[in-house]
């Protein structure tokens, strides 16, 4: 990201709050007592005595209004909880008609309302009624009758409500915490978004210049107002009635407005909560066999209350324990777990579990791992003799898609007969003298045949449909009669023949049938030809038993052909030339490394003198991709909001024209294999939580290291590693800056504010292959920003200003946004792309896909650069004119990158370490170290069946044979742990916290924004 001090453009109240949480980066240094036991007056163990005692400072806050309504409803003082919700508030008119139907409009709903401190008139009486009845009152709504006039509704209105942050922190205070966390200051510069709400003004303005009336499809608002249905309520106190008013602020405590003279009231319909929606998410990948398919990995559905204020956690967990974490490499993570779960940390373990969802452990390629196990399992007895008979040890190596080796071996016995049911833990592989972990894939003759068939139109019935299948079927039953673990995989091709075959070659089989009639639609490269001589021998099944196609395929290539045109006469042809085939008893896969360096492979068979050497070297063909996985996609559908779509990774459907103008290439894999590497998390809330909320939910996410933390302060291990083992909260700093509300929300001529929801990805990539790690930042098209003005018009006008300042945000957080590709560039509005046919013409020509549906397509404005420099563009809803910056890669928001990079070969917990520093998001994210608590039960299953195949111990459950690497890992967590939001290298801890201050009021005050980041922050060295 980029290098700067911490900005904002806020009050100095916030200033101060903010300084103390920052100061680490230039100069506060950890205390020796940290990791020990050590007793600092009333405030406990240092960090989370300390972050406990600033959460009770935050929940003071004027603007914490979850914490203030605790308070009062323990008060129990009717007039104080009634001048809470009157004056803390911002109410929410409709767009569509104003206040036409006040006595009943939800919009956010009360929970979410005490998050961020807007509600419509009667969710704030809805709130006070709550509050009466919790602190022992009966109460309930009632509807007001009233002669309010509609400009007085629109004093009311158009005026800000929400109080300012400012928690009761003393320097005594600050000092008592400095002492605690044994910490010493030095100076902190601090700087402001440069010219914050001019730059936010000239884009808007910019655009807005560009935009004709007759594109702007904003209908003005319905100046309704039921002034008969005021939502107010009534409680009763020593049997008593009395009255509290919410609506009109001038209106005392204990009195009906004034206008209401006679005192009508009546009681108000039952409250209805917003109408719930279910929210699903698929993670899914496409290969280079598939590319036309997605396989969804992993798919969970929630309704829309269970996400909103909360985290989804997307991970691809390495299948590693902790154990396993400190003491291996990075690169022997061969599979992966994908994962969706849900944080919440106001709700228990159980509510989470429930919530959260795992897949299957999945290879590179996407195959999943427990399904396709076929070794057999012998007692420990019949292992021991097995062993014994062993007499030799052969074998041979096959380097594939880089990093996978296939092994092939054969332990024979004196007679030369191949000692059969070893299980991967009988064999050691070292690799160049690095321990190699090893996936057994089968322990006995198992052939794995690859059925392949051409769906084009020109195949006869039979090889399609249904007919294909039972042709499989039966084909299946006739090798299982002497192979009885046979597996027969079946693919659908389209008539490229020469790629089709290509892609077969690479895929882990023994054998490869193709039924197809020959007639093909792609050219024969010579730069594969290496490939094609490698792999499976393949056999063409010739469908019509014709001869004019396959004569020009065997121009190019070799290969077996049947005639195909009977069935039964093909399976016993095929049959016969099985017969004559050795396949491999033995077959073991693994990730390895460095793919230009000559490799020497050791094998042994633990217990014995057998070993033997396998010299290898990757090919160095870049065309060699296998059947690794070549895209990773998100698709978050719901009800009314259609469907979102991001490709996480590697190839791009939208951009491939039928399929055929995009080949898998090696970038693909890579992008895929980092970000299996890597994580993102999710994050949906109504509008953003007020600010001293949103930092009191960052501090109980650091709480939860609390348990293992301070057992290994101790030096308790197997204590630190029971306890880290449960999982733990992570809520990325980033979240902090960048879901936020807007500058100036509600003025005295308008109000903003999100109809939908806001959700954002963060996505962190560890460069593996490329030498810089990436974290991207994506606002999720689910907002709906509006305005609502006092005129009831130029909404579109108003919500394009506001939302224009996400759009500055982006640019100053990150070195690539839309706001830094498109700043200064000469723009075209799509509704005017017919007026200049020669920037048509050229950007059909740079790139037809992405231009022909941003051009053409006119439900939405979109600004592009006519110097075609950059494929960024601004994207404006055409009725409310809420603004988005939309990136090359279709995603809205911003990205940076650091230079830091994953070794293969460096133990992982060290490696994510230092990337975490770097990428400024916590461990968890990354799941390494911990993981998240809604999927610990269910994730440890599948460890142990994991575990339990692959013949190894789980290191973390051995807790009395701790080693000195593990203790040094859970050191280095702990570290990371206490020093998580000041990672200043990059100036970016301060800028994520500070940030927050980038779009809040901008006025002068007193000084609490800078007295709390050394709260938070040291430097572990």
């Amino acid at each position: 990201m980029k290098d700067h001090s911490t900005p904002f453009v806020s009050n100095a109240s916030r200033r101060d709050f903010f300084k103390q949480l920052v100061l680490a980066g230039s100069g506060l240094y950890l205390s020796p007592l940290l990791f020990q036991s050590c007793n600092t007056e009333d405030l406990g163990r240092p960090p989370f005595g300390v972050w406990e005692d600033m959460i009770k400072m935050l929940e003071q806050s004027p603007d914490h209004l979850v914490g203030r309504r605790k308070v009062l409803v323990a008060s129990k003082n009717p007039k104080a909880m009634t001048e809470f919700v009157r004056d803390s508030f911002q109410i929410l008119p409709s767009k569509r008609d104003f206040y036409k139907y006040i006595a009943t409009e939800t919009q956010y709903g009360t929970e979410m309302a005490l998050r961020c401190g807007l509600a419509t008139p009667r969710e704030k009486a809805e709130i006070l009624k709550n509050m009466l009845v919790e602190a022992g009152f009966e109460a309930k709504v009632v509807w007001e009758t009233t002669t309010i006039s509609l400009d007085k509704v629109k004093d009311i209105t158009f005026r800000q409500y929400i109080p300012e942050f400012d928690p009761p922190i003393s320097n005594r205070k600050m000092r008592k915490w400095h002492k605690a966390l044994g910490v010493t200051e030095t100076n902190r510069s601090f700087e402001t978004i440069p010219d914050f709400q001019q730059k936010t003004e000239a884009l808007a303005n910019d655009l807005l210049g560009q935009i004709k009336e007759e594109y702007i499809r904003e209908k003005p608002t319905e100046q309704g107002f039921d002034e008969k249905g005021i939502p107010s309520v009534v409680f009763y106190e020593n049997e008593e009635e009395k009255y509290a008013h919410i609506f009109d602020p001038e209106v005392p405590f204990g009195q009906l407005h004034p206008t209401n003279e006679n005192k009508e009231i009546k009681d108000a319909r039952e409250f209805k909560e917003p109408k719930e929606q279910d929210i699903t998410a698929t993670l899914s990948c496409r290969n280079v066999m598939d590319k036309w398919n997605e396989t969804t990995l992993v798919s969970g559905t929630w309704k829309l209350s269970e996400l909103l204020g909360n985290q989804l956690q997307v991970q691809f967990l390495n299948n590693m324990t902790f154990g396993d974490q400190a003491t291996k490499s990075v690169s022997q993570i061969s599979n992966f777990t994908p994962c969706l779960a849900l944080q919440d940390i106001h709700k228990d373990v159980s509510y989470v579990e429930k919530r959260s969802f795992l897949g299957e452990p999945i290879t590179l390629e996407g195959e999943k791992v427990l399904e396709r196990y076929t070794p057999i399992v012998q007692s420990e007895e019949e292992l021991t003799v097995a062993l014994n008979n062993i007499r030799s040890l052969e074998g041979k190596v096959y380097p594939q898609a880089f990093p996978k080796v296939r092994l092939e071996l054969e332990p024979k016995d004196a007679e030369g007969n191949i000692v059969g049911g070893l299980s991967i833990g009988n064999f050691e592989l070292v690799d160049n003298g690095q321990p190699i972990v090893g996936w057994m894939k089968q322990n006995s003759i198992s052939p794995k045949i690859l059925l392949m068939y051409d769906t084009s139109g020109s195949m006869p019935k039979a090889y399609r449909g249904d007919g294909i299948k039972e042709f499989l079927t039966q084909t299946e039953g006739m090798i299982r009669e002497a192979y009885p673990s046979a597996q027969v995989f079946l693919q659908e091709t389209d008539s490229t023949l020469y790629t089709s075959l290509l892609n077969g070659k690479q895929f882990d089989a023994d054998l490869i049938l193709y039924a197809t009639d020959g007639e093909n639609s792609d050219e024969y490269d010579t730069s594969y030809e290496s490939i094609y001589n490698a792999g499976p021998p393949a056999i063409l099944l010739n469908v019509y038993n014709k001869e004019i196609h396959y004569k020009r395929l065997r121009e190019n290539i070799d290969f077996t052909e049947i005639a195909a045109d009977d069935q039964e006469t093909t399976i016993a042809e095929i049959k016969k030339y099985v017969d004559q085939l050795s396949f491999p008893t033995y077959v073991l896969t693994y990730n390895s490394f460095e793919e230009d360096k000559d490799h020497k492979l050791i094998v042994k068979i633990k217990g014995t003198e057998h070993q033997i050497e396998l010299p290898y070297n990757f090919p160095m063909n870049d065309n060699l991709l296998g059947n690794r996985m070549i895209g990773l996609y998100l698709t978050i559908k719901g009800k009314g909001m259609g469907t979102i779509k991001r490709v996480l990774a590697g190839y791009k459907p939208h951009l491939d024209r039928n399929g055929a103008h995009i080949k898998p290439n090696r970038q693909m894999i890579h992008e895929v294999h980092e970000t299996l590497l890597g994580g993102l998390v999710m994050s949906f809330e109504r509008e953003a939580p007020t600010l001293s909320l949103q930092l009191t939910e960052y501090l109980q996410t650091l709480l939860s290291n609390r348990e293992w933390f301070e057992a290994y302060q101790d030096n308790n291990i197997p204590k630190a590693l029971e306890e880290l083992g449960k999982g733990t909260l992570s809520y990325p700093q980033i979240l902090l800056s960048m879901m936020q509300p807007l500058q100036d929300q509600a003025t005295e001529k308008a109000i903003t504010y999100p109809k939908g929801f806001r959700t954002c990805i963060i996505k962190a990539i560890p460069g593996y292959y490329n030498k810089k790690t990436r974290i991207s930042f994506d606002y999720l098209p689910t907002s709906e920003y509006l305005s609502v003005t006092r005129s009831g018009e130029g909404g579109f006008r108003e919500t394009l200003k506001k939302t224009a300042q996400l759009a500055i945000l982006e640019g100053h957080m990150f070195d690539d946004s839309a706001y830094s590709h498109l700043k200064g560039k000469p723009l075209l509005l799509n509704m005017d792309s017919g007026s200049d046919e020669q920037f048509v013409k050229k950007a059909y020509k740079e790139n037809f896909l992405h231009y022909y549906s941003i051009l053409l397509g006119r439900s939405e404005l979109k600004f592009v650069d006519t110097t075609l420099q950059t494929k960024s563009i601004w994207k404006i809803d055409r009725t409310n004119g809420e603004l988005y910056g939309i990136l090359p890669d279709e995603t809205g928001g911003g990205g940076s990158t650091t230079e830091e990079q994953l070794k293969a070969l460096q133990v992982v917990v060290q490696e994510y370490s230092k990337l975490v520093a770097r990428m400024n998001l916590g461990m968890t994210m990354t799941g390494i170290g911990t993981m998240p608590i809604g999927i610990v039960a269910t994730y440890s299953i599948t460890l142990v069946k994991l575990y339990a195949l692959a013949s190894q111990a789980l290191i973390i459950m051995d807790a009395g044979g701790m080693d000195e690497k593990i203790n040094e890992a859970l050191g280095a967590l702990a570290c990371d742990v206490y020093k998580e939001i000041l990672y200043s290298s990059m100036g970016r801890i301060g800028t994520a916290i500070s940030t927050l201050e980038n779009i809040n009021a901008a006025s002068p005050g007193n000084s609490t924004i800078e007295k709390l980041i050394a709260g938070f922050s040291v430097s572990c060295s």
